[in-house]
């Protein structure tokens, strides 16, 4: 079967959508959740995971691993949870931590401004200004965020399967052309897709395990897997830090080998030999 992500503006529909059609399918459906998940597994704040997927990057954390360490732990998160297949996933870039899944139908979600003013006003409560106001900081935040971790606009429908519009359509409609897409063989799980998302399932439990090692805390690393051999990339400062992600890798289950593609980068080896 499939997994489906919905990306959506804030109250734009999207959780509305997943519901609807997680019933109708039969599908769990994920969002927010993962975030606390994700934080219980390896025990890291709530609210730093909640920045590094929700907030635009300032200039200070421009120039910090903060937020990718966050960001890989996430990603680990997702892919046990989708796993399984049969999810509706409507949390944060969906579309992007699963990119080379193959069987994943990439849906977005728009709305016209009153109908996500009226949302946010009815289940947050706001008055129409606090609304219209969040809403834009959040759309803004967004676009930062995406345009700096993946270097694209979240809203560009080149980024999408389906791209659906609620000022025409209802939410049941929607629902129902994507309930009738997902039955395409186009989005069953062959074996090809399988192994793409146990090959990610596994690339971001390495990355989850690195970044969580205080030894390698800021190192830059590139990680990837093809059938239980990982193979681990990037510019490195020093032997020892080589070692380390060398040895937190093999250490992950389900990795048979480890192949070293890393470098020392030479702007670090010639500050030791001054």
């Amino acid at each position: 079967m499939a997994i489906i992500t919905i990306s959506r503006g804030t109250f734009s529909g999207g959780a509305l959508l997943a519901e609807d059609l997680a019933k109708r399918l039969g599908y769990k459906c994920l969002s927010r959740e993962l975030i606390l998940d994700s934080a219980k597994e390896f025990g890291v704040p709530e609210y730093k995971l909640m920045e590094a997927i929700q907030k635009g990057p300032s200039a200070f954390q421009r120039f910090t691993h903060e937020r990718q360490r966050y960001l890989a732990l996430y990603q680990a998160t997702l892919c046990e949870h989708v796993a399984s297949d049969n999810v509706v996933y409507h949390g944060h870039a969906g579309h992007f931590l699963l990119k080379c899944v193959p069987h994943v139908l990439r849906v977005r979600i728009i709305a016209p401004m009153e109908f996500r003013i009226n949302q946010l006003m009815e289940r947050q409560k706001m008055d129409r200004d606090d609304a219209i106001k969040h809403i834009n900081k959040v759309d803004k935040q967004r676009i930062k965020w995406t345009k700096f971790l993946y270097g694209d606009d979240w809203t560009s429908p080149s980024l999408y399967d389906m791209v659906f519009n609620l000022e025409n359509l209802s939410i049941p409609f929607i629902s129902e052309i994507i309930q009738h897409a997902v039955q395409h063989d186009r989005f069953k799980t062959t074996p090809a897709a399988k192994k793409a998302l146990d090959d990610l399932l596994l690339s971001s439990r390495v990355r989850a395990a690195i970044v969580l090692n205080p030894l390698c805390r800021n190192s830059e690393f590139t990680v990837s897997a093809n059938s239980g051999i990982v193979t681990v990339g990037g510019k490195l400062r020093s032997q020892e830090e080589t070692d380390e992600i060398i040895a937190t890798a093999s250490r992950t289950s389900g990795v048979t080998k480890v192949i070293n593609e890393m470098v020392l980068d030479y702007r670090y080896q010639q500050e030791v030999d001054i």
